[in-house]
């Protein structure tokens, strides 16, 4: 049985802290001494991974077989290796709930500062993202901190005659009726990938709900999730389906990143981590950046942010020397540096410089307005997690096939069976 005050000592420490197509990646010559294996679920990242393979192996003699997976099934199938007493040496872990089962089942070795010095440097508040649940132990390395927002093409805008960036809901609207009759798609965010449309609502979310008070009430069970301000925070992804591109539900991830990246779509709400994808497809891309309008003028805005993932080692790694050489090597100030220029990272390593504009913008935005990404910092640590009721309501609602309170009601219910603060009381 977990321990809720545990669990809460957990989550509000988080509060101040600030997803198969196998593309195999191979830098393994015949000479190479050792060979390690290292998965993610980041298809996108092959080239920076194989460039870093590269630098590693040079310096080391270690090849690494860097083996990406689609993000949605990356859980299941590292799972399923895992539990076989397989899988790889190194590798991606989920932050915070996403892979606790795991961590807490025994599959990832526990780290500390002796065998990866960088652990010692990473504020407490960030390297809870990568603990186990039940045990607290030190399971992952977190590597970046993720910021979402709203994104935006000054090109675009200016086009439509936006003269004025939007600061509240109702010039955001505005602005986007504005662009749309100027014949430009407003907004590139489809309902076709689920994980997005929770992204989408993280970013606009604490607007309505209340960010960081909010937050701290309904992880001490003095709010649920059918409070009203909460569900008009669900309500709000709902009325900016109206401005999704025509066959939204069709729409996979990528092919909504690429609206806006080809610059077909004026704003695109999600994560600093799409923007390397976006110059991937369009290196000449303007891109501004600026935090979810504020409900009403005279109200807060804020900036969700997270200790997004960490690098992980398999506790049954025959390779384990080799294994905790690369980790120090993916903690090391270099390669962070090249994350951050090539990824746009937001790194949890002192002394790394962000460059892109846009990324330099949430930087200084965090200090003043951030506040946890609720579902995922907050109830991703038993099931059902808020996050696998709430990614498929999305579409329901954006469908019209279900409604905000509804959504509600139901990610109430479910988190209520595991999280005790939030049962029903007697």
């Amino acid at each position: 049985m977990i321990k809720t005050k545990s669990r809460l000592r957990g989550l509000m420490a988080a509060v101040f802290a600030t997803a198969a197509i196998v593309v195999p990646i191979t830098a393994s010559p015949a000479n190479a001494a050792t060979e390690i294996t290292f998965w993610s679920w980041r298809p996108e990242d092959k080239v920076f991974y194989e460039a870093e393979a590269a630098k590693f192996l040079a310096a080391t003699g270690i090849s690494v077989k860097f083996t990406p997976y689609v993000a949605t099934d990356y859980n299941a199938l590292l799972s399923t290796a895992l539990t076989a007493g397989k899988g790889p040496d190194v590798m991606q872990m989920r932050a915070y709930g996403g892979m606790a089962n795991l961590s807490d089942a025994g599959y990832f070795m526990p780290l500390t500062s002796k065998d990866i010095p960088a652990l010692a440097k990473i504020p407490a508040g960030t390297l809870a993202g990568a603990q186990g649940y039940t045990s607290k132990l030190q399971y992952g390395l977190p590597y970046a901190t993720s910021v979402l927002g709203v994104m935006y093409n000054p090109d675009l805008l200016k086009k439509a005659g936006v003269k004025a960036l939007p600061t509240t809901w109702s010039s955001f609207f505005a602005a986007m009726d504005k662009v749309k009759a100027a014949g430009i798609l407003p907004l590139g965010n489809g309902s076709g990938y689920a994980p997005g449309m929770e992204q989408l609502w993280g970013a606009v979310g604490p607007t309505f709900y209340g960010g960081n008070d909010f937050y701290k009430n309904i992880v001490a069970g003095k709010k649920t999730f059918e409070d009203k301000n909460f569900v008009a925070s669900l309500q709000a992804v709902k009325d900016l389906v109206a401005y999704f591109p025509t066959g939204h539900a069709g729409l996979d991830y990528n092919t909504a990143r690429g609206l806006f990246a080809n610059e077909k779509a004026a704003f695109y709400i999600g994560g600093n981590y799409e923007i390397s994808y976006f110059r991937s497809l369009n290196p000449a891309l303007n891109v501004g950046w600026m935090p979810a309008p504020a409900a009403a003028a005279g109200t807060p805005r804020y900036v969700t942010n997270w200790a997004d993932g960490g690098f992980a080692i398999n506790a049954k790694t025959a390779n384990k020397a080799a294994a905790i050489k690369f980790m120090n090597f993916l903690s090391s100030k270099a390669f962070m540096q090249d994350a951050a220029d090539s990824l746009g990272w937001i790194s949890t390593i002192s002394g790394v410089k962000v460059t892109d504009p846009a990324v330099i913008s949430m930087v200084r935005a965090i200090p003043s307005s951030g506040t946890p990404f609720l579902t995922l910092v907050g109830f991703r640590y038993g099931a059902p997690t808020s996050s696998s009721i709430m990614q498929p309501g999305f579409q329901k609602v954006a469908a019209g096939t279900q409604t905000a309170a509804e959504l509600a009601a139901a990610i109430q219910a479910g988190v209520a069976t595991w999280y005790a603060p939030l049962k029903p009381k007697a």
